[in-house]
């Protein structure tokens, strides 16, 4: 696998880890009764940025291993998860070496 798309995978996926993290901290802190209300909406704004970020390095991915960039981008906006885990697994799939 090449650097850069290495880098790029890496990216994606930490920010989705960030991403993740931000939406459980949401959900666990709006468990209690005293959540604060700056709190809830740094957290929030923390899950926006990661998702976005995300979105934009998984796009960027796909720009630099020559994919059609509009499919992808309907893929990744609209489904998210699904378009994301998709792209993951495809660009992971071409770089395991072929047994034939």
């Amino acid at each position: 696998m090449q650097a850069h798309i290495k880098s790029g995978i890496e990216y994606a996926v930490i920010t989705l880890l960030v991403a993740g993290l931000c939406l459980w901290q949401l959900i666990s802190i709006n468990q209690d009764d005293e959540a604060s209300a700056a709190t809830v909406a740094l957290l929030g704004l923390g899950l926006a940025v990661a998702a976005v970020m995300h979105a934009v390095f998984m796009l960027q991915l796909v720009r630099r291993t020559g994919r059609a960039f509009l499919p992808w981008f309907l893929a990744i906006v609209c489904v998210p998860v699904i378009g994301s885990a998709v792209l993951l697994a495809v660009l992971l799939g071409e770089a395991e070496p072929s047994e034939s």
